[in-house]
């Protein structure tokens, strides 16, 4: 019983950071990513813009390459511990 109800816990804490961080405003897709992951984001029509060292950064470079037009959208994954910048390929 208690390992259900810390799964629980977990699951719930991460709705809550993910509605905190969409609730935010930003266009943002958080996700762990693994090696795996990666590559099967950049064969869904995703390719690799950056790295940053915060999420913030990446938000940054984002939102500043929609504001130039350079892309309409985008994401930032955790990727070893580093923020990808992703953009539509």
């Amino acid at each position: 019983m208690y390992k259900l109800t810390r799964t629980a816990a977990t699951a719930a804490t991460g709705v809550a950071m993910a509605l905190a961080l969409t609730g935010a405003g930003a266009a943002v897709t958080v996700a762990t990513a693994s090696a795996a992951a990666a590559s099967e984001a950049g064969a869904q029509g995703w390719e690799f813009a950056g790295s940053y060292g915060t999420q913030q950064e990446c938000v940054a470079a984002g939102d500043a390459g929609v504001s130039d037009g350079s892309w309409a959208e985008y994401r930032c994954a955790l990727f070893e511990a580093r923020w990808d910048l992703m953009i539509p390929a």
